[in-house]
């Protein structure tokens, strides 16, 4: 489905549907944003969770969202991109069959900030529209941190840091980390942030990891331990 047309190229969801799916029904739903440093797009990179987890009755959609190596972008417009994927969705919740308030963002890396950014940004095109349920944030990253404000897009970096804009109404949250990975302390200081908030989060780390995951392998036990901690969270939200 297009979600929005640009001038470097027309953008799309892609939607995943549980079996027995029809119209009038009300599923909650998963949004996925895929990681890549908000420069390489891995649009596969979460399909085959997204489909295992429509399996189990939920409305998955993954997102393509604009990167800087093929449209030269900051951060701000791939912020805009799942501001308006997400929007869109929400928008559309009878066509999609899906419950419009239980949609979930989950992203990976990169798309852990996107979907941190829903959660937590300022959004004056869509409001409350574009903001989740729920969040899964898998070795989230947190550029606001460590990029330039040219690469940002904005010399307001506290505008763009989902750290410093969590507050007591950001959505429960799930993060998984390894200890190994460099982006750690991001994770850390997330969930601490959202625990001082008074939200619900749980931070799972894993030990011996870095930051890649083998997310299109569904034998790996990572990919399987993600995939079991996330579907019960969200049974437990839902």
């Amino acid at each position: 489905f297009v979600y929005k047309e640009t001038t470097e190229r027309t953008l799309k969801v892609f939607m995943f549907k549980p079996q027995g799916w029809k119209l009038g029904m009300n599923h909650p739903s998963i949004i996925f944003y895929f990681g890549g440093g908000l420069t390489n797009r891995n649009l596969n990179q979460l399909e085959v969770i997204a489909k295992k987890i429509s399996s189990k009755g939920y409305v998955s959609f993954v997102v393509d969202y604009r990167v800087k190596s093929t449209e030269s972008v900051t951060a701000i417009e791939c912020i805009t991109d799942a501001q308006d994927s997400f929007s869109f969705v929400r928008k559309n919740a009878s066509a999609f069959a899906i419950d419009e308030n239980k949609i979930t963002a989950f992203g990976y890396s990169s798309g852990g900030y996107l979907s941190a950014a829903l959660s937590t940004l300022i959004d004056k095109k869509n409001n409350s529209l574009s903001k989740p349920n729920a969040i899964i944030l898998l070795a989230m990253g947190e550029p606001s941190q460590y990029k330039s404000s040219k690469w940002l897009g904005t010399n307001d970096i506290n505008s763009v840091s989902t750290i410093y804009n969590i507050d007591k109404n950001t959505p429960s949250s799930l993060l998984f980390i390894g200890e190994e990975d460099p982006l750690l302390k991001y994770s850390i200081e997330f969930n601490r942030k959202m625990i001082e908030s008074k939200n619900f989060s749980e931070l799972i780390l894993f030990e011996d990891n870095g930051h890649y995951y083998q997310m299109r392998n569904k034998t790996d036990k990572y990919f399987n331990l993600i995939f079991d901690k996330s579907l019960a969270f969200l049974n437990d939200q839902f």
